[in-house]
């Protein structure tokens, strides 16, 4: 149970960074939304696995980090919604055969 919390808040996160990767290449056209979404994919995974490897008696590491590390992701999150819908520029448009 207590591993449930965070599992939950990165499960959120990676399914808003998969919406706004969609929305930004697809919806908007916007650049940079893959490398947005795998930003904030890789901080929420990150922050799980801390989490994890601190869970148990006797864990080499506090919890402390993976917490922080996942609220980083929620903030790349936020950042990253914002950035791809003011300042992104346009994506290139490829040709369709």
């Amino acid at each position: 149970m207590p591993l449930l919390v965070p599992l939950a808040i990165a499960l959120v996160v990676v399914l808003a960074a998969s919406l706004m990767w969609t929305w930004a290449r697809y919806l908007a056209h916007r650049a940079y939304a893959t490398p947005a979404a795998l930003v904030v994919g890789a901080l929420a995974a990150a922050g799980v696995w801390l989490l994890v490897a601190s869970d148990g008696p006797g864990a080499p590491v506090s919890a402390t980090p993976g917490w922080v590390v996942l609220a980083a992701s929620v903030v790349a999150l936020v950042g990253g919604w914002v950035a791809l819908a003011t300042v992104a520029p346009a994506a290139v448009e490829r040709r369709r055969r």
